[in-house]
């Protein structure tokens, strides 16, 4: 069962309207206009107007779609717009079939304007970068250029239909993955939903809906290393640039996501000021749960010393600049993973299972698991519920620890 609308009364003015706030959705009615009521959904951030009334020519009982706040100056334009409508009903008037119609002309005026690519830079502007993390903006950004624009980019977004995403769909699975794919696929859905609620596109027309994903292809289960997959490991990563045309960068990211036990995005994107050696700490300003500090482990030191070096040298703000592109950091490690577990001898297995192994290991050699609560970044951990955080210093022997064991 959906959320149950939370209704009140009082005066709409814009300085409120403006700072909603709120994790419930709202139904508020106006103080002066009778009839007008407006929406608001804690999930898009919309605030939406109607009024309610009653033809008289038909008998029926109507909740008038006035618009969105964003598409008026001031709340006084949606009351004068109510007001207006009332008038138009008092005096025995139907203003539903108008506009009907004046909506479909104004959705097919508006979106013959705009390709896919306009819209899409329209889409991260007025919708993304407000609501997303900045990481999500930055991997929506990637996944639109990558897979998107090379095949709907200059269409007119009124002219894609069903069948072309269902032609794209595979073309994106065999330039990728079906994982992948599938995200494309829920971006495009997306960004489709937000030009329907800006009306940019008529409602019931998004062209993902009936396209259906494909099915991940698990390669492995949660696979965890023991301390002789590590050492093959690190044995293998030593060996990467001296072996392989690949960047000593690639093998050195691994190395400290087997040391922390960070998420791949969080040190492939690190920034140089994101990183403080004084005091061993990583300070990370957009992971997956939001702001955190990961404790650094006296191994990884090193290895971030290096990295920075470079960094200074070309001049980029990130400890891992993408090559060809300092402005980014570094966006793929899977082949050198893949490289260094054949290398290795060691099973396939996800980059993210070096996160998993990273806690396991820190359970095996008797770490205590609010610690790893904190080294990991997990918002909580059931075993332990009810503790409070440990000392920073708890957590620094904790790293530490498996640190050791890992490079044992």
């Amino acid at each position: 069962m959906g959320k149950i609308w939370k209704c009140e009364k009082r005066l709409f003015k814009d300085h409120w309207i403006k700072n909603i706030r709120s994790t419930h959705k709202l139904q508020i009615t106006d103080g002066s206009v009778p009839g007008l009521y407006m929406r608001y959904s804690p999930t898009t951030k919309l605030v939406t107007f109607f009024l309610a009334c009653l033809i008289r020519s038909t008998g029926e009982r109507k909740n008038i779609y006035l618009g969105r706040y964003t598409e008026f100056e001031t709340v006084e334009d949606v009351k004068k717009k109510a007001r207006d409508l009332r008038e138009q009903i008092l005096l025995g008037g139907n203003p539903m079939a108008q506009i009907k119609e004046e909506v479909k002309k104004q959705v097919i005026k508006e979106s013959k304007k705009h390709t896919y690519k306009e819209l899409f830079q329209m889409y991260i502007t007025k919708y993304a970068k407000v609501y997303k993390k900045e990481r999500t903006v930055k991997s929506n950004e990637d996944q639109s250029r990558l897979y998107i624009e090379p095949i709907l980019g200059d269409m007119y977004v009124d002219e894609i239909e069903e069948q072309h995403v269902l032609d794209a769909y595979p073309v994106w699975v065999e330039k990728t993955s079906f994982s992948t794919a599938n995200k494309v696929l829920s971006l495009l859905s997306s960004f489709w939903d937000w030009c329907e609620s800006y009306k940019y596109l008529p409602r019931d027309s998004n062209p993902c809906k009936y396209v259906r994903k494909g099915k991940t292809q698990t390669v492995c289960k949660k696979t965890t290393l023991d301390i002789d997959g590590y050492k093959g490991l690190f044995a293998a990563l030593e060996r990467g640039p001296i072996e392989t045309d690949m960047h000593e960068k690639y093998f050195r990211i691994i190395k400290l996501l087997a040391l922390t036990g960070c998420r791949s995005s969080e040190i492939r994107c690190l920034k140089v000021r994101e990183v403080d050696l004084e005091h061993k700490v990583l300070h990370l300003e957009d992971s997956k749960t939001g702001a955190r500090d990961v404790k650094l482990p006296d191994l990884a030191i090193k290895e971030l010393e290096i990295a920075l070096a470079e960094a200074k040298m070309i001049g980029s703000e990130y400890v891992f600049a993408s090559r060809g592109n300092i402005f980014q950091g570094v966006q793929d490690i899977r082949k050198p993973f893949q490289w260094a577990l054949k290398k290795a001898g060691l099973p396939q297995m996800r980059i993210h299972d070096l996160r998993h192994s990273f806690i396991t290991m820190g359970a095996n050699t008797g770490q205590n698991m609010v610690a790893m609560r904190d080294a990991a970044g997990h918002s909580r951990i059931t075993t332990t519920e009810g503790y409070t955080h440990l000392a920073d210093e708890q957590t620094f022997i904790a790293v530490n620890n498996i640190a050791n064991a890992i490079c044992a």
